[in-house]
């Protein structure tokens, strides 16, 4: 289920997000839900924090990535 996330939901949601990186709260907040949804989803994560289903899955929110590959473009600039 995570494998089936990461590789055709996220590469969705984060094409280009060094370029339209949202400003607004509201947007990152709606980019946010669907990583939330979906580990939920996730056999027995449905009880657990999302804190605590990211560190188990070992992922990062969606804002944190977006940050990093921003700083990656600039690293490659």
């Amino acid at each position: 289920m995570l494998s089936l996330y990461k590789t055709l939901v996220r590469p969705h949601v984060e094409y280009c997000s060094c370029v339209w990186n949202p400003s607004y709260k509201r947007d990152k907040e709606l980019l946010e839900r669907l990583q939330h949804r979906y580990t939920k989803m996730i056999i027995n994560m449905r009880e657990k924090t999302y804190e605590e289903r990211l560190k188990f899955l070992v992922l990062w929110t969606l804002e944190e990535h977006r940050n990093r590959q921003g700083i990656i473009e600039v690293f490659k600039m």
